[in-house]
């Protein structure tokens, strides 16, 4: 089976994400939600889980990547997409490269506050994440935002707290 990343419904696996997202926002956490697909199905799910497991590592993305983290080395390399309601942080974009088996990363609601874009001037990173598509669902990802805090998506949105 060839991997091709354009041919994938990234509205619905972003969904899924958001779905992830809004199961952490009835919790009380922040509304982040990550899936992993491999294959066109989903492999693996995670969502933000900071103040329930007194975490701060517990980000999304981490949590995804954890929950299929002994089946990275059946992937072939580039096969694997992960979805994220927000842009990864530093430390999400490190793991997911790190992971050397999600090559491909789709995003909703662009994060100017973190603003990882300089990562990407790295040849490590350009070596291993091959797409890296944002403003899937975008709207839908900062309606999440508002209700959890309209300061907070304003930080995100904007990279700086309203005066």
């Amino acid at each position: 089976m060839t991997f091709n990343f354009n041919s994938l419904d990234h509205a619905y696996f972003m969904s899924e994400a958001l779905n992830e997202a809004t199961q952490a926002l009835q919790a009380g956490e922040r509304p982040i939600g990550a899936v992993i697909v491999h294959n066109g199905q989903i492999i693996g799910r995670g969502q933000a889980q900071h103040k329930n497991n007194r975490n701060r590592l517990a980000h999304a993305e981490l949590n995804a990547l954890l929950s299929v983290a002994n089946r990275l080395y059946e992937f072939d390399r580039g096969d694997a997409v992960i979805y994220t309601t927000v842009e990864p942080c530093e430390m999400c974009l490190g793991a997911i490269v790190m992971s050397d088996a999600v090559n491909h990363i789709v995003y909703a609601l662009p994060d100017r506050w973190i603003n990882t874009a300089p990562m990407f001037a790295m040849p490590h990173v350009q070596r291993h994440i091959y797409n890296y598509l944002g403003g899937v669902l975008e709207k839908d990802s900062a309606d999440l935002w508002e209700k959890y805090s309209p300061r907070e998506l304003s930080l995100i949105r904007e990279g700086k707290l309203p005066e």
